[in-house]
């Protein structure tokens, strides 16, 4: 939800009027929820990065690289890393590939 600076009550806020504001908090609200329908989005990304101030980077970080880690799983392991980074803004390089590599090896049985 974008956030609406008015109080009930109020005509106008800065620009425009409370009824502007709520019409482009629903148009946003929609597109986000289409992205996420055709999985051009991930709600858990899209909830970390959200939330991010809220959180220390480590969290954050993990929250995406989850999300990235799920995606690819879903893709049955077949994406080019630049589409695994692309889904991971904000996280380095290498942070993703040792967090992507204890995943692989979590998986797999020691005998």
């Amino acid at each position: 939800m974008l956030f609406v600076p008015c109080l009930p009550g109020d005509e106008v806020c800065g620009d425009y009027t409370r009824e502007q504001l709520l019409e482009m908090n629903d148009r946003f609200v929609a597109a986000v929820e289409t992205a996420f329908e055709a999985g051009l989005e991930s709600s858990a990304a899209a909830a970390a990065t959200y939330s991010r101030s809220a959180m220390n980077g480590k969290r954050c970080a993990e929250a995406v690289i989850e999300a990235a880690w799920l995606w690819f799983v879903d893709a049955k392991f077949d994406v080019p890393a630049a589409a695994i980074m692309a889904r991971c803004p904000g996280v380095s390089p290498e942070r993703v590939r040792v967090a992507f590599k204890e995943r692989f090896f979590s998986q797999v049985e020691v005998r």
